[in-house]
């Protein structure tokens, strides 16, 4: 079988627009680009027996943490175990991740990126698969030392190298280094206009330092070059919704919300109508903003049918609590509590690092949000409180996590535990929140 080289990998085909092909799928992927999976199918259209591009296809479905894409998850190692001796190195390695990923294998997934990285460190599909999963388990500082090894292999010049800097700038900004974020990010967006992980990072330098007019102007001047991007445009626009919620705006929230942030009439929603990230974002906008004294009316009814596609898929803790969330305000108490049964079944079933989260971290948060609505201020910071500190192993930002460390305060705010309000306060501090007096997400508490 002929071995082609394009732009870093060698794909295993006799056809070469193959090859292009698969490599257009993985740059579009790099660029957080919507029309990755289109290039992917025409590179099998063109040769069926290109296995690299059916494994990265199935990587890519792998990211998008849906039950749902199981099936063709599958036929994708099928379909690489099938040639597995034809592969190169490379490939194989690929492979591998593949599998472990399918099983919830993560550890042996990332040793598998980890090891694709040391041979070759410009391999942008690797290093966001590796950042990515470094982030759902809340391993910030592995994720900053990933991106401090690949460093030296990078220069502003190579191709996408925006793409680069900007995986770099999220990894400092994660680690509280936001002088440096921010320096790299700027660069990456100079560097290409378009590229909206970089204005993400930058934007959530200003939201941990409570710079939300700047936030505001920030990804304003920038929305304009996203035409061409996937869901991660939402989650750039939930950041400026924050900075306008910071603001006092809750008419431009509100407005936000529906045209941009989770708009059903829009090209990603029709694309992908049960992305995970669409569910965070409403989950935990809603609740910040009712937590702020806006009402919300029966906005949450709209995104239940997103959190029910959720009802027994735990390929993301974070999603879970946050559909948890949905059902609960929504007054779908015994669906929230049959998703908190679910889970607990769940972590009887898998002995490894995901049953381990939601065992551990996911449930009790799940149980505090439950005693929470229900206005049980005592049964959330029982629950809560002990949990902490080992909330960052369900994922997410120290910005998106935030919304729980709020609940937290409210609690402790209602029952008047000064004492443990005045240690909250410095721990929320230590995360990297600064101004928490002057911030309207904390008025009233500290």
């Amino acid at each position: 079988m002929v071995r082609q080289s394009y732009a870093g990998y060698e794909i295993t085909t006799e056809f070469s627009e193959a090859a292009e092909h698969t490599t257009h799928g993985i740059e579009s992927f790099v660029e957080w680009r919507m029309d990755s999976f289109d290039w992917l199918d025409r590179a099998l259209e063109t040769d069926p027996d290109c296995v690299f591009a059916s494994m990265v296809k199935g990587l890519l479905l792998v990211t998008a943490r849906s039950q749902n894409f199981a099936p063709v998850i599958l036929e994708c190692i099928d379909h690489g175990e099938s040639r597995k001796e034809e592969l190169g190195e490379q490939e194989r390695i690929y492979l591998k991740a593949l599998k472990a990923m399918s099983e919830f294998q993560i550890f042996e997934a990332l040793e598998a990126y980890e090891s694709l990285l040391r041979f070759y460190p410009r391999d942008l599909m690797a290093t966001r698969f590796l950042q990515a999963e470094l982030f759902w388990m809340g391993e910030s500082r592995w994720m900053h030392r990933v991106m401090k090894n690949l460093e030296p292999d990078w220069k502003p010049e190579m191709f996408q190298g925006s793409y680069f800097y900007a995986d770099y700038s999220f990894a400092h900004e994660e680690t509280g280094s936001y002088e440096i974020a921010e320096k790299f990010g700027r660069m990456a967006v100079e560097m290409d206009p378009s590229n909206v992980w970089a204005a993400h990072a930058v934007a959530h330098v200003m939201e941990m330092q409570n710079r939300s007019n700047e936030g505001v102007e920030w990804l304003s001047s920038l929305s304009k070059n996203w035409n061409e991007k996937n869901q991660i445009v939402h989650h750039a626009w939930w950041h400026r919704c924050l900075f306008h919620l910071e603001r006092g705006e809750s008419q431009e929230v509100m407005e936000l919300l529906s045209l941009e942030v989770r708009n059903p009439d829009s090209l990603r929603v029709k694309q992908f109508p049960d992305a995970y990230v669409d569910l965070q974002n409403t989950a935990s906008l809603l609740m910040r903003m009712e937590l702020a004294g806006i009402e919300v009316g029966e906005n949450w009814s709209e995104f239940v049918p997103l959190a029910e596609s959720r009802m027994e898929d735990y390929t993301n803790p974070f999603t879970s609590i946050h559909a948890l969330i949905i059902f609960a305000k929504s007054g779908l108490h015994d669906k929230a509590k049959s998703l908190i049964l679910n889970m607990l079944a769940f972590t009887d079933l898998d002995h490894g690092p995901l049953g381990s989260t939601y065992r551990q971290v996911v449930i009790p948060l799940a149980e505090a949000f439950m005693a929470y609505v229900e206005e049980r201020p005592e049964q959330v910071l029982e629950k809560l409180v002990p949990v902490r500190f080992i909330l960052y192993r369900m994922g997410g930002s120290h910005a998106q996590r935030d919304l729980f460390w709020q609940l937290i305060c409210r609690s402790a705010l209602q029952l008047e535990e000064r004492s443990l309000l005045k240690q909250l306060n410095s721990e929320i501090q230590d995360f990297g929140f600064s101004m928490l007096e002057k911030r309207k997400s904390y008025k009233g508490v500290f």
